[in-house]
């Protein structure tokens, strides 16, 4: 099993840090969290604050990079350390490619935040594990995400019919070579 060594966190950047998810976060991770407009093209749900509370807890004390298993990192701003959003990575069975997916608070949104943060990931996973590509997947319907994908250097590499919350859409998949 590769695991990268826990000092890999926290990654500071110009406006963000990403680090562990912990237990002070709730609020804030609440308040993104049950916004519908921040998780309209989401897999995730909103949750009650003891579900909330127990995600962040595991999440604060994963195994980072585990392979086959999702694990979210904060992004936080870094001249507050408040909570703005998360990024949930997956490295494949093999170890071979990272997945991600990203959250950003809405009163965060639109500043190069999420750009940064996923900058920032997309470099520590190529430092710090042995993955030759990352690749994410967003609805067609979400141009934001679209938009963040393309300016980190991701190119779209297929698209599929598929249904999200039982109503059909389209999927892009993003892919960025090591």
């Amino acid at each position: 099993m590769t695991t990268m060594p826990e000092p890999a966190l926290p990654r500071i950047a110009s406006r963000v840090v990403l680090r562990r998810l912990a237990p002070g976060d709730l609020a804030a991770f609440q308040a993104y969290r049950h916004d519908a407009a921040v998780g309209q093209y989401q897999g995730w749900g909103a949750q009650p604050d003891e579900a909330s509370a127990r995600f962040i807890a595991e999440m604060g004390a994963a195994v980072l990079f585990c392979p086959g298993v999702w694990v979210q990192i904060g992004i936080a701003d870094r001249r507050t350390d408040a909570l703005i959003g998360d990024i949930g990575v997956r490295l494949s069975d093999d170890g071979t490619q990272a997945e991600i997916g990203f959250t950003l608070a809405a009163h965060a949104q639109g500043l190069g935040l999420a750009s940064e943060a996923a900058r920032a990931l997309i470099n520590l996973l190529f430092d710090a594990t042995a993955a030759t590509q990352i690749v994410a997947t967003t609805d067609s319907r979400n141009l934001a995400s679209i938009r963040l994908l393309e300016r980190v250097g991701m190119h779209r590499v297929a698209s599929a019919d598929a249904l999200f919350r039982d109503l059909p859409c389209v999927e892009h998949q993003y892919a960025l070579p090591r």
